[in-house]
């Protein structure tokens, strides 16, 4: 069953109110796939959205997967698109001819760019993606097999693989897409690799930064694990690294009674982090936190006015206690520190996905840590008890191994504000709003 879709208030594209329509969606693509989706060779039996972005007013952006069915409705296989949405039907006429004289990769179904005007919205089949140049290449297995062949210590192999499957990870459409590619030698051993494809410019910063925290005293010493970075394909933008083991706590948490065991582990590797001291740039500081809840009350306000009052109180409360508390010391942070960045290996708990590391202040990473916590406790994901206890031992473990503890004030503070800024500012964009009273609830009690 499709999870609802809640339309913002101030939501600029009306064609959104029938593009979130499963059926409508599968009627509209049959009219726009081609020849033989016109003769009724091939058709769309359902669509099922499995990505929308919404930015206040000014963007949205979808993905979604098509069930393709022959003639005597037997299945064929599926087909992803990722969409762009305008606000005016000119706008994407003016990108037609640009658009078809690029040389795009063929997909499985259909052509691989689709305009459809009456809805203002472009279309990319999979494995096309405008921001993603690598895709095409990380989709295919022959191609990753010959690149790794041809130059196997550019994936960190000592030699030259016999055989490759691709599996894809996550796609986040014109952000960021990741394989791991399951490799076989050719004495028959097994080897992994993860690529990662990037968006302009946004590759080259991540290698670095990857670079740099592998060769801190921290890794070097076992406090602090994270994968191996191989190298960087500027021309592609795709990123090689070692491939880690097993899944993210994200998908396992709920299935884990030592969580709160393992929360002690997590805790003292992100001090390790944190106590590292390498001269990242500038960010996520103690008032960047603050103006982030500032910018999420309005645009919450704005999409969701029955919520806007709500949101308020919440806010003042934060800005309440921001002022007792003030700016603290700033440290290495990650500034994605959530389950689905953290996985259980040989090694130890593995930390993963620093793309965005940056010197700002240690709460901002405890605070998401416990957020993400919070916001999986509201949903039922994990035991509420068992969330609490996790929490509990997290940050008495950060707090035994950090250089600059902090004060249960500070760490309610920035679990309270990420919940407002991260976790319910989700539900704008993604227009989803089943959790945002719990989610306000739990707010308001840490800040209390």
């Amino acid at each position: 069953m499709p999870k609802p879709v809640n339309i913002p208030a101030d939501c600029k594209f009306p064609q959104l109110h029938e593009i979130v329509d499963p059926e409508k969606l599968a009627a509209k693509l049959n009219q726009h796939l081609g020849p033989a989706f016109d003769a009724g060779e091939r058709r769309v039996s359902n669509c099922a959205i499995d990505h929308l972005k919404y930015r206040s007013g000014t963007s949205c952006v979808i993905a979604f997967t098509a069930m393709i069915v022959d003639r005597a409705n037997r299945e064929l296989g599926q087909q992803s698109f990722f969409g762009k949405l305008f606000r005016r039907p000119q706008k994407i006429a003016a990108k037609a001819e640009r658009l078809q004289r690029k040389a795009w990769a063929p997909p499985r179904f259909g052509p691989a760019v689709v305009q459809i005007p009456d809805w203002a919205m472009q279309l990319w089949a999979f494995p096309n993606d405008p921001k993603l140049p690598g895709l095409a290449l990380m989709s295919d297995a022959e191609k990753i097999l010959a690149a790794t062949q041809a130059a196997p210590k550019k994936f960190g192999l000592r030699q030259a693989p016999a055989a490759v499957v691709a599996e894809q990870t996550k796609y986040v459409p014109g952000m960021r897409c990741g394989y791991i590619y399951r490799l076989r030698m050719a004495d028959g051993s097994p080897h992994a690799v993860y690529g990662k494809t990037y968006r302009r410019g946004e590759g080259e910063k991540a290698f670095a930064l990857m670079q740099q925290i592998w060769e801190s005293e921290a890794c070097r010493r076992g406090q602090l694990v994270l994968p191996q970075p191989y190298s960087y394909d500027a021309k592609l933008r795709v990123l090689w690294q070692e491939a880690v083991a097993g899944e993210s706590f994200a998908k396992i948490a709920g299935t884990m009674p030592n969580l709160p065991e393992m929360a002690n582990e997590i805790g003292a590797r992100l001090a390790a982090f944190h106590n590292t001291a390498l001269p990242l740039a500038r960010k996520t500081t103690f008032e960047f936190q603050v103006a982030e809840v500032r910018r999420s009350i309005d645009a919450i306000g704005r999409a969701f006015p029955d919520y806007a009052e709500r949101c308020a109180r919440l806010g003042q409360k934060l800005f309440d206690g921001a002022a007792r508390l003030g700016p603290g010391p700033l440290t290495p942070v990650h500034a994605s520190f959530k389950f689905s960045h953290i996985f259980a290996t040989a090694k130890g708990i593995t930390f993963i996905d620093f793309d965005g590391a940056n010197l700002g202040d240690p709460g901002y990473d405890v605070g998401r840590f416990i957020a993400h916590l919070y916001k999986m406790k509201a949903d039922w994901t994990i035991d509420p008890q068992v969330a609490e206890r996790t929490v509990a031992n997290f940050c008495a473990s950060y707090n035994r191994a950090a250089a600059a503890p902090l004060s249960p004030e500070r760490i309610n503070w920035f679990a309270a504000s990420h919940i407002l800024a991260s976790q319910i500012y989700k539900s704008v964009k993604r227009m989803d709003t089943r959790l945002m009273s719990k989610l306000m609830k739990i707010a308001n009690q840490l800040c209390s």
